[in-house]
């Protein structure tokens, strides 16, 4: 099984019949549930900012025909979502994507070294992604200010009047796991003419997800900023250009 697909079978958005069907991958599948349920009585629920992202995006974003640009798509089905509720997607990565609709074409570029076309999309999308830009996570060039470049670029390709909708992680400003983290502040000198700034967090590691405040967000230090998943605040942010 190709790797860049086993990481999307793994929370059942696909399936792949020929392989889910077969006398070994059914024997693995008895095992893993047989060891699974051994293991997880002494591990610990964690809910990822992916709890607030999604439902707020779709909560946010207007029915009918649409230009999207999706920009860090990949380890993500979130284009296809889109590309299957009518939306004409665009998925941008510096790594490759597998899969295909009608409704989506896929540009692999490193967004550092992209021209973006002028005013060629109504709506901009990036969902966790700008932070990592410039600190070389998935092998992508170093740059200091990697992610203010990113910003500039998905704002020259956005139409006038169009949205830039992105999420970040939020938090006491600093730079933790290969990940930017930014406070109100941080997020107001990042992202250019924002309407909409909401953030959301939860008080550990283990804990649920609530909308807060920028001042309590200003003070908030992850449990662990080394471990999988360690975002315990994010903040939703939609920008409209002029």
């Amino acid at each position: 099984m190709r790797k860049d697909v086993a990481m999307y079978r793994r929370n059942k958005n696909i399936f792949l019949d020929n392989l889910e069907n077969s006398l070994p991958i059914r024997i693995l599948n008895r095992l893993n549930r047989l060891f699974s349920s051994y293991l997880i009585k002494n591990s610990k629920t964690v809910f990822s900012e992916r709890i607030i992202e999604y439902p707020i995006l779709f909560q946010h974003l207007k029915p009918g025909p649409c230009r999207i640009l999706d920009f860090g798509c990949v380890e993500d089905l979130l284009p296809i979502h889109l590309a299957s509720l009518g939306y004409r997607v665009t998925g941008m990565d510096f790594r490759p994507y597998p899969f295909t609709h009608k409704n989506f074409d896929f540009i692999q570029e490193d967004i550092l070294s992209w021209v973006p076309p002028d005013e060629a999309f109504d709506t901009v999308v990036s969902i966790s992604t700008v932070e990592h830009v410039g600190l070389s996570v998935y092998g992508d060039p170093v740059c200091k200010d990697g992610d203010k470049i990113a910003i500039e670029k998905l704002w020259r390709c956005l139409r006038k009047r169009g949205e830039l909708i992105i999420t970040l992680p939020a938090g006491k400003t600093c730079i933790e796991r290969g990940m930017r983290i930014y406070d109100g502040q941080a997020v107001k000198e990042l992202v250019p003419m924002i309407e909409t700034m909401r953030f959301f967090y939860k008080p550990n590691r283990y804990g649920e997800w609530q909308e807060t405040t920028e001042e309590v967000i200003s003070k908030l230090i992850y449990d662990d900023y080394r471990t999988i998943s360690p975002a315990q605040g994010v903040v939703f942010i939609v920008s409209r250009k002029s």
